[in-house]
């Protein structure tokens, strides 16, 4: 809870009345409070003939401690010791004596403490609690703040077409959504948009298998997880490793004649082979520390010039022997794990025979060379991409048709997952205008050749040289990017552009942004990356291009049943308290979507998430489906006690805020004043993981109090204790239930008690016993 920062520190702030001002009274107290502070504190330091001091400066100095017992707004008082020259402790012991009691009581100022250097100040609860909890009741606690001047735009998901969405795809769009509910809360204009990834390799790959290799029917449902089914199966099949078992072009059989030691270095060999070329065989020489071969042996043999690797080879220097090329290890050559032993091929495999063919595999076409079948099916690959980026034609008709099955799936999913898109960008849109943006900004100079590319110099800020344009003249990632954000900053008059990727592109965006910068965007300055570790499967990473993926489908379909079963059986026939099944389904998909969302969310952002269907699910712990639980408590507490007494309103002439007076009291009521600063806290840091970490403080810190038996409410001592209790009640589920949303997640009025861990997790005192019995009633 510290190291996140649930209790927010009060943020520096160069005009603190105004920005005060702009909040309800309820929000501001502490704040209210600290100018209070720092107004008197001011007077007495003038008095002491320090410095005239301004009331920001003090403010600036206040800060809230960590931990309630140690009041709510703390001053530090070595900056004022130093420049009176006087000990820190001496400093706020004075400062102490100079503070009128009435006029803190006034501010809402119940005591001072005085601790060592620092000056502790306690807000009055009775006032916290008489100020907040009818606002929170009311409904003005949670109004959104006032509008602020500045348009932000979060481009968040950005998924390809022609693949699956799966589980690892949500932490994007959870993260982002949640980043959007946050900034707008605040009072942003905030444009949420996708930019989807619909041109490139990958579809090229899944169109080539639609069109040259499926021969069933083309599905009328889940069409968007079909194509991914065919991208994942072209990619294998336009793979090498799909024809043989050694995948590497290039690679001929070469024969050993001759073998002698390396003169310098005894752990080496000096091989003499024989290569067969279209001038005849020829003789080089090769040196290897592998072993496990002997003279007349056939070799696999990579020459001088072939690709192996990212560079083609060249002969090299072995300390006095000059070797051409590289026999290879069998590791190397990709047929086992023994990198010391040479792949020594079949006998009777002929000399320059590809290296490829002889370990061909069965499902390889018969009767057409590994090579020849490999070549065709790349070379019909790329006429399929070449066919897509003309823009017309048969196969670009048949890539906006089913580019729209994927679009169909996203929209289904992420209305699913109530995910907001304002608009959607999309590559394929980019292709041209960024050509334009390169030409225009090479001839004003900020872009510059370089051996055969276009791109921007970077190095004098340690960022290399950002390519834009290959020498075959296509744009790249960055390229796209750039016009991409140039039309943001035109069209959409964006101030702010956020990009929820994750890390691995960290680099790029660097790159990106200080491109924007030399081409003359201010707004390049409010870019921002905001980037996160991957989702991944306890026995490692997930690939689409590898088919090891939770699909959404499937991962829907595990969270329904599994809600079902656990936390919905009770009310489904024969069962007397049966819901109706649209009630039902309704219900479990808002703990499906609780599940799902707080465990993407209720992490570190720069930590991997391991998927972990079995704990999200859970109602105990630190889950969505617990806080669901907890919110859904609060309301059948409200359903028993409006059982027996009536409902109980904020209007209610025995309400009593001074009864509120145990420690557990105290601390919900602080907690729930500190709420706004939390909300603020979570959107500058970009971290929606501070309210999921303050909604379930909040909850444990309620099951503590109700598990209190002092604090019964049901079974209170008189009628004041009840009515303030209830009305805690309510407050502390409102709460929770407007911190949930801001993450997305929707609450229900009641749940299957029997799967509660809400309740498992509570001490069970005789009073509490009692209450329990009467909420189950309810």
């Amino acid at each position: 809870l510290k190291a996140i920062s649930v209790r927010a520190e009060v943020p520096p702030h160069p005009d603190r009345s105004r920005r005060s001002a702009a909040l309800p009274d309820i929000a501001k107290m502490v704040s209210i409070a600290g100018r209070a502070v720092a107004e008197m504190i001011c007077s007495v330091l003038d008095r002491h003939g320090l410095q005239k001091k301004t009331a920001d400066e003090v403010e600036g100095a206040l800060s809230k401690p960590p931990d309630t017992k140690n009041g709510d707004i703390a001053l530090a008082c070595f900056r004022f010791a130093k420049e009176l020259k006087q000990p820190p402790q001496q400093v706020s012991g004075l400062i102490r004596e100079g503070l009128d009691n009435t006029v803190l009581a006034e501010a809402g100022i119940d005591k001072v403490e005085v601790s060592g250097p620092y000056l502790n100040f306690f807000v009055s609860r009775l006032t916290m609690a008489s100020r907040t909890i009818p606002g929170i009741l009311e409904g003005t606690f949670f109004a959104p703040r006032p509008a602020k001047a500045d348009k932000i735009m979060i481009e968040y998901s950005q998924p390809n077409t022609h693949k699956a969405f799966h589980v690892g795809h949500l932490r994007n769009a959870t993260l982002g959504d949640s980043i959007g509910r946050l900034l707008q809360w605040l009072g942003h204009e905030v444009v949420q948009v996708n930019y989807i990834g619909d041109e490139g390799a990958h579809v090229a790959k899944c169109l080539w298998y639609l069109r040259y290799v499926h021969t069933g029917e083309i599905p009328t449902e889940g069409r968007g997880e079909f194509l991914g089914d065919c991208y994942t199966r072209g990619t294998d099949m336009l793979s090498l490793d799909s024809l043989t078992k050694a995948p590497k072009p290039g690679i001929k059989a070469a024969r050993i004649t001759n073998v002698q030691p390396h003169s310098s270095e005894p752990k080496w060999q000096v091989l003499t082979v024989i290569e067969a070329s279209a001038e005849g065989d020829k003789e080089r020489t090769v040196v290897t520390g592998a072993r496990g071969f002997a003279v007349d042996d056939v070799v696999a043999y990579a020459a001088v010039g072939v690709k192996f690797g990212k560079q083609p080879l060249k002969a090299v220097d072995k300390k006095g022997v000059q070797s051409e090329g590289m026999v290879l290890s069998e590791k190397e050559l990709g047929v086992s794990d023994d990198n010391n032993k040479v792949a020594v091929l079949p006998v009777g495999t002929a000399l320059g025979a590809e290296v490829a063919e002889v370990y061909r595999v069965p499902e390889a076409p018969a009767g057409v060379p590994v090579m020849e079948e490999f070549s065709r099916r790349k070379a019909e690959c790329a006429a399929i991409q070449h066919a897509v980026e003309t823009g017309k034609g048969e196969i670009w008709e048949q890539w906006k048709r089913s580019k729209e099955w994927s679009l169909d799936e996203f929209k289904r999913i992420y209305a699913w997952i109530d995910a907001r898109f304002d608009h959607y960008f999309t590559e394929s849109e980019q292709t041209e205008v960024c050509q334009g943006l390169v030409d225009e900004f090479l001839e004003k100079g900020v872009f510059m050749h370089s051996d055969g590319t276009i791109g921007c110099d970077l190095s004098k800020d340690k960022l290399g040289f950002c390519m834009l344009r290959k020498t075959d003249g296509t744009a790249l990632y960055a390229t796209r990017d750039l016009s991409l954000a140039q039309q943001k900053f035109k069209e959409y008059k964006v101030d702010r552009s956020l990009y929820v990727v994750d890390d691995s592109q960290t680099f790029h965006f660097q790159q990106v942004f200080k491109c924007l910068e030399k081409m003359g965007y201010e707004q390049s300055k409010k870019c921002r990356h905001i980037a996160y570790a991957q989702v991944v499967l306890p026995d490692g990473k997930m690939s689409s291009r590898k088919g090891n993926v939770i699909l959404f489908s499937q991962l829907e379909k595990l969270l329904l049943e599994s809600i079902r079963k656990e936390h919905l059986a009770k009310f489904e026939s024969p069962n007397p308290e049966k819901w109706s099944e649209t009630e039902i389904a309704d219900a479990a998909h808002k703990v499906a979507v609780a599940a799902m969302r707080y465990g993407m969310l209720n992490q570190d952002t720069n930590a991997q998430i391991v998927f972990d269907l079995e704990k999200w699910v859970s109602a105990a712990g630190n889950t969505g489906p617990y806080l669901m639980y907890a919110y859904a408590r609060t309301r059948s507490i409200l359903r028993a006690v409006a059982s027996e007494h009536g409902t109980i309103t904020i209007d209610d002439p025995e309400k009593d805020w001074a009864v509120l007076s145990h420690e557990f009291e105290q601390d919900l009521i602080a907690m729930l004043v500190d709420y706004p600063a939390t909300i603020e806290k979570a959107a500058d840091g970009m971290a929606p993981q501070i309210i999921c970490a303050y909604a379930f403080y909040l909850a444990k810190k309620f099951s503590q109090w109700f598990s209190t038996k002092e604090c019964s409410v049901l079974h209170a001592d008189t009628a004041a204790e009840r009515v303030t209790r209830a009305l805690l009640v309510d407050a502390v589920g409102r709460v929770i239930q407007h911190a949930l949303s801001l993450i997305g997640i929707k609450t229900l009025e009641r749940i299957d008690r029997h799967a509660s861990g809400f309740l498992r997790e509570s001490k069970m005192h005789a009073g509490l016993i009692q209450d329990i019995g009467a909420v189950m009633v309810a």
